[in-house]
């Protein structure tokens, strides 16, 4: 297994906060990710923003880390975070992947929706008048591109 205990990329583009997840998530996953991701998203708080989310792998959540990040995701909604596209082309568990992050989202002022191509993500925001910045998502995507090629 390529990612035993989950990695990710968190960076921000526009509206966007977008994470490249990598394998399973533990609860000490979670928190690491919670602070990288508060910090890129601090700047928009108080503002309408979403996030892209990418998984790759196996991209499942122990139940404690399911948990926590359900109450981070809760967290973020009264600072403005109003959607989430979830990219699915690299997830190596999409059905279960699904099934987590619909229980995680359940019942959360959030609007969410999964998708198989990244662009499909973009789209779908820019139509709720996000404003994702091309610059930063080509950074962002090197930045994957050079994880991915580390293994």
């Amino acid at each position: 297994m390529r990612y035993a205990h989950g990695e990710f990329i968190v960076t921000r583009c526009g509206d966007a906060v977008v994470t490249q997840a990598f394998g399973p998530w533990n609860q000490e996953c979670v928190k690491s990710f919670a602070d990288a991701y508060r910090v890129s998203a601090q700047e928009l708080f108080g503002k309408k923003w979403c996030n892209i989310v990418c998984v790759t792998g196996e991209s499942l959540l122990i139940p404690d880390a399911e948990a926590q990040l359900r109450e981070r995701t809760a967290a973020m909604q009264p600072l403005g975070l109003t959607h989430i596209a979830v990219v699915l082309s690299d997830s190596t568990a999409k059905a279960t992947t699904k099934v987590q992050l619909k229980r995680t989202y359940k019942g959360l002022s959030i609007e969410f929706k999964f998708v198989e191509l990244f662009e499909e993500a973009v789209e779908w925001l820019s139509e709720h008048r996000f404003n994702i910045e091309p610059e930063d998502i080509s950074s962002h995507l090197a930045k994957v591109a050079a994880k991915q090629g580390s293994f």
